[in-house]
């Protein structure tokens, strides 16, 4: 593997939002300060690039700028910045357990110790799970998570040398929905799970998103009473919030904190609103400013994450 850094930008995907034009999804790669665009002239000096894959992929992780790709069973690593798609065997799950992979929870992160990337699946039914590491190519099992929940959301946070998952369970219900409960996290160097509990538990918040903030864990809660959405950061064991971001607003989804410090409110946030597309909005005087896609009203701009480049793939090993 290469080790070196380069400078760090975020990668919007456009999605095709017209069945009739069925074009092909793109992405777009910024620097911070290249978010905005003019209407008339579009993103200057900034080019559209196709994915390596079918329009149908999601996206399901990042980490240092390789991004963790899935196409209906099949699972991929990509790295924009070379250009280059890692293919990953299939994970060896048990036969009774093949139809739930789509609901298994899955993530991407980097072990420091042994110095490789590493893929984590948990089954639903918490039967079994694996971990596969790039330089070996290879799935191995591991013993399953023991904290009771009724199932894992999909998508892992990868944060300081941990995944972080969302957990639901059953017995903590409200209006028919259920609501979650705490916060599975996998060391990948000790292969070892833990938790993190979440705030007290509050029938008129919903949890909508996990992140990282002030270079810690971050949680996005709405409050659905008042539509107010509140950023709170994991430190010292203990949640604090830091972000209020206003009632009768739609619930955020997603945040990114634009050259982020610890513990300091000064800089932009990029979020992803409800059904509002990416927004740049400033803490201090509370202003919005949508990320405006190019000349195309098709398409949506519904993904975003940070290519923070310090590991890449390696292309003899793609």
């Amino acid at each position: 593997m290469h080790t070196f850094r380069s400078p760090k930008k975020i990668l919007l995907r456009h999605a095709n939002n017209d069945d009739i034009k069925r074009e092909e999804d793109f992405y777009t790669l910024h620097g911070e300060d290249e978010l905005l665009l003019c209407l008339e002239r579009g993103y200057n000096g900034i080019t559209r690039d196709e994915f390596p894959c079918s329009t149908f992929v999601r996206i399901v992780g990042s980490c240092y700028g390789t991004f963790f790709l899935k196409i209906n069973n099949n699972l991929s690593l990509w790295n924009p910045s070379i250009r280059h798609k890692l293919s990953v065997p299939k994970c060896p799950q048990k036969p009774d357990e093949l139809e739930t992979f789509p609901w298994a929870g899955i993530g991407l992160g980097f072990d420091p110790i042994g110095d490789d990337y590493k893929i984590v699946w948990i089954s639903e039914s918490r039967k079994s799970s694996f971990v596969y590491a790039v330089k070996t190519g290879a799935w191995c099992e591991i013993a399953s998570p023991t904290p009771q929940f009724s199932y894992v959301l999909p998508e892992a946070v990868f944060f300081n040398g941990v995944l972080h998952w969302e957990v639901h369970c059953d017995h903590i219900k409200s209006q028919d929905i259920y609501l979650p409960s705490y916060i599975l996290t996998f060391d990948l160097s000790t292969h070892v799970f833990g938790m993190i509990r979440l705030p007290e538990p509050d029938w008129c918040w919903r949890t909508t998103g996990l992140t990282t903030i002030q270079s810690s864990l971050a949680l996005i809660s709405y409050r659905m009473d008042v539509d107010d959405t509140w950023i709170r950061v994991w430190r010292d064991n203990s949640w604090d919030v830091v972000f209020k971001l206003g009632t009768d607003q739609l619930p955020i989804e997603g945040a990114l904190q634009l050259k982020p410090q610890p513990s300091i409110n000064d800089g932009d946030l990029l979020l992803k609103a409800f059904e509002e597309g990416v927004q740049v909005y400033n803490p201090k005087t509370r202003l919005r400013s949508r990320v405006v896609n190019f000349n195309d009203a098709s398409y949506v701009i519904n993904f975003f994450e940070y290519v923070e480049t310090l590991h890449l793939l390696d292309k003899s090993t793609i």
